[in-house]
């Protein structure tokens, strides 16, 4: 019984972390004014929002005693988005303090999210270690992006705010 509660309540953190990125890229794309930043939140919204939904249904077949679903082949077959990141998008995320907080933040939700898949994946259940190593690479990649987008439009930031390091 307390393995199946440890279980439950890790998948709750998961899915809590997953709305909070929800969250984040919503809002992040309601303040966004350019199409190419908007879209660029809106889909990560609807990657996260299937993340939550593949935990959602998880929790809900291991709350009634069954087998996890093998999800791998669903996961698998959707592909993280490959942004493919303009100048101008920068130029926005690192003009706006709003949007490049939101990625800075999204930096964190998606760091904590690889390190808690990733101790959620050392599991006996094949089908969930599968699940959550499918789930920590999508996060990995998120971070990778997030991490590039931050890097580049650090410098658009640094200079909107008048910030000579040297």
């Amino acid at each position: 019984m307390a393995l199946k509660e440890d279980l439950l309540r890790s998948i709750k953190k998961a899915m809590q972390g997953e709305m909070d990125s929800v969250t984040l890229y919503q809002s992040a794309a309601e303040h966004a004014k350019d199409p190419e930043v908007k879209e660029f939140f809106h889909r990560r919204r609807e990657e996260e929002r299937a993340h939550y939904n593949y935990l959602l249904q998880y929790y809900q077949e291991i709350s009634n005693d069954l087998q996890p679903s093998d999800l791998s082949r669903e996961l698998n077959a959707q592909k993280p988005m490959n942004p493919i990141i303009s100048d101008a998008f920068l130029k926005r995320i690192g003009e706006d303090q709003f949007l490049f907080s939101a990625i800075s933040t999204a930096l964190l939700l998606e760091k904590d999210a690889i390190e808690h898949y990733r101790q959620c994946g050392e599991t006996d259940n094949l089908t969930l270690k599968s699940f959550y190593g499918i789930l920590e690479k999508w996060e990995m990649k998120h971070y990778e992006d997030l991490l590039k987008i931050q890097k580049d439009a650090e410098e658009y930031y640094w200079r909107i705010n008048q910030f000579e390091p040297f």
